[in-house]
């Protein structure tokens, strides 16, 4: 006998049998993709490759972030070589070693506070050569490969490693803002690899208590970034004194008086490579909302780079400096003193 079925019947039979599978997934196959991040700078003697990797799931990828297990690697072979000016191999090559590192902030995304990062030791890395970073991972089931030039030419003139040195901001009597001085001085000639700096300082002073005891403080003032590096750096006194101002309480009912301590001079210099990756992962801002990617690593994704750390400690101010951050408008009532023997005798000379 035949049987025969409406297309409703047909409609229904295949929806139930459609019904029996209701799991799926939006997720394609997994593709290992190493993500690298290390920057090299000549003046530190340790350097630090992190490498992970992206991770795939139909769970929760917040859950997966939070487990170390998703990021690693199981084994990692990884070197940097050193390569001179004529594009040789110099022979020079360090095998990078896996550490743990503490100290990240447990409200990020990521895993925290401790971190695996790949390091290797050197203190005489060539300013004037290029230095490659190749990695083998899971024996043999990935590989990537980064380059990266170094800092060239950097320094700061002499004369403020001088003692004799002093940072002017003021002239000896300020009436108006004009008389607020700014510090100004030129990098060496010759600077190269350099896509942008940054410059800033460190305010320290120490704080004396009329109970006879005593406290010392650093307060760090980032000045302003510049990408044309050929220009004069200048640091502004009236942005410093409006700093002093804004960040230092006055405190009046238990400070006896507070010294200068010397102030510490933080020059940045950024790798244009390094540049242009932080200039593409700022917050895009457009309505169409796409995210550009920058990486100059072959075979995944993130930065091998290079910057350069530079720091003078125990510049002083000068005379009429400290005598405008005794007395002047915006300052006076933090209670600061001289010992500056021009002003033995005044109001704010040191006890």
């Amino acid at each position: 006998m035949i049987k025969r079925f409406s297309l409703i019947s047909f409609i229904a039979i295949a929806l139930g049998m459609g019904s029996c599978e209701t799991e799926f997934s939006l997720n394609g196959d997994y593709e290992l993709i190493p993500v690298v991040f290390g920057l090299l700078d000549q003046n530190d003697s340790i350097h630090m490759v992190k490498i992970t990797k992206a991770f795939l799931g139909d769970g929760d990828n917040l859950v997966y972030a939070q487990n170390p297990d998703s990021s690693y690697f199981d084994q990692v072979a990884a070197t940097v070589t050193e390569i001179d000016v004529e594009g040789d191999e110099t022979g020079r090559v360090w095998d990078l070693t896996d550490s743990i590192v503490t100290g990240k902030s447990t409200d990020g995304i990521f895993y925290a506070p401790d971190q695996k990062v790949y390091y290797f030791e050197a203190n005489d890395l060539n300013s004037k050569f290029t230095y490659r970073l190749d990695a083998d991972l899971n024996e043999g089931a990935h590989q990537f490969a980064a380059e990266t030039s170094l800092i060239d030419g950097f320094g700061v003139p002499t004369s403020l490693s001088f003692s004799s040195f002093k940072i002017r901001f003021a002239k000896n009597t300020v009436n108006e803002e004009k008389d607020y001085l700014s510090w100004v001085f030129d990098l060496t000639d010759g600077l190269k690899n350099v896509g942008e700096l940054e410059i800033g300082y460190t305010f320290n002073w120490t704080e004396y208590y009329l109970d006879g005891s005593t406290q010392s403080f650093s307060q760090k003032k980032f000045e302003y970034s510049e990408e044309d590096v050929d220009r004069a750096i200048r640091i502004s006194g009236l942005s410093f004194y409006n700093f002093i101002s804004e960040t230092i309480p006055d405190d009046l009912d238990n400070i006896n008086y507070r010294k200068v301590d010397g102030i510490d001079l933080h020059i940045s210099l950024a790798q244009p490579n390094l540049t242009q990756y932080m200039n593409v992962a700022e917050p895009v801002t457009g309505i169409a909302q796409v995210q550009p990617v920058f990486t100059n690593v072959e075979g995944g994704y993130g930065l091998f780079s290079s910057r350069y750390l530079f720091t003078l400690e125990g510049l002083v101010l000068d005379e009429a400096s400290i005598k405008e951050l005794a007395t002047g408008t915006r300052t006076a009532t933090k209670q600061f003193c001289s010992d500056y023997m021009l002003h033995n005798g005044e109001v704010f000379d040191c006890p």
